[in-house]
């Protein structure tokens, strides 16, 4: 059996986080899950982590909240424990959610469907006329972020700039941080950088962003993702989870599912 339980992660994480008037405050590279929970500390009403936070016993390699996803055309893994140890060195998320104080509010994020959200709204910006269901969904398979995650311990050094550059439309990269290291361990470590403050970002359009522009879908039982959003992505979500609801697949209350609800302190 996978050991389920493992504290420190393979590589380094990042922890990023952006203030109130949408300025990155900073990131910070981090190397145990321990010291990941220390950097966030206890003050952040919202905790986005890029990992599932909930692995239900009963899993079969999709959640609720996956089922859904597919629907939208947003790939996520399958949630098994062999795969939290193959991608994630155990089940770090459910860990670091552990470590941090039950005053805050811990979700998933997508980090790149945070960059491909952006990307999108380069050419439909906030108050665009919505496209309708099928138009849209044509439109979205056309979007391809920048690749730049690592593949075989080496980063994808083309696409880390683009990236970057992306997440700059959402937010001020001021304080982005000069690299630590060298060579092949600097780019890994920009693409830790990207991916937190991909997921620092869902939680600022979260706390600050109109119920429009992001989606909450899943249950606290069996796993929730937030997402940058817009009305039509919204309104496929709706679509596509009553229609999995009625059908019995999935078992998300409708009224958590595909739409903002509140602020999140309202969860």
């Amino acid at each position: 059996m996978p050991d389920m339980t493992r504290d420190d992660p393979p590589g380094r994480s990042a922890v990023a986080e952006i203030g109130p008037t949408g300025d990155l405050l900073g990131v910070q590279m981090c190397s145990s899950n321990g010291e990941i929970a220390a950097t966030v500390g206890a003050s952040p009403a919202l905790v986005v982590i890029d990992a599932p936070v909930v692995i239900p016993p009963d899993t079969s390699g999709r959640r609720d909240l996956e089922h859904v996803l597919a629907w939208l055309d947003i790939p996520a893994f399958p949630v098994t424990p062999a795969r939290m140890v193959t991608v994630h060195g155990g089940a770090r998320g459910a860990i670091l959610a552990a470590l941090l104080p039950p005053a805050q509010i811990v979700v998933e994020g997508i980090p790149d469907q945070v960059v491909r959200q952006l990307l999108w709204e380069r050419d439909h910006a906030p108050g665009s006329e919505p496209l309708g269901l099928a138009a849209y969904r044509a439109a979205w398979l056309d979007v391809r972020p920048p690749e730049f995650r690592p593949r075989g311990g080496r980063a994808r050094n083309d696409g880390l700039a683009p990236a970057r550059e992306i997440l700059g439309d959402a937010i001020d990269l001021g304080a982005w941080p000069e690299p630590e290291r060298s060579g092949d361990l600097a780019a890994l470590d920009e693409a830790s950088a990207i991916d937190a403050t991909a997921c620092a970002v869902t939680a600022y359009r979260c706390l600050y962003g109109h119920e429009d522009r992001w989606a909450r879908i899943g249950s606290t039982d069996r796993g929730v993702v937030i997402i940058p959003a817009d009305p039509d992505l919204i309104a496929r979500a709706e679509v596509n989870t009553a229609r999995l609801v009625n059908e019995g697949t999935i078992a998300i209350p409708l009224e958590v599912a595909g739409r903002a609800v509140g602020p999140p302190q309202s969860w």
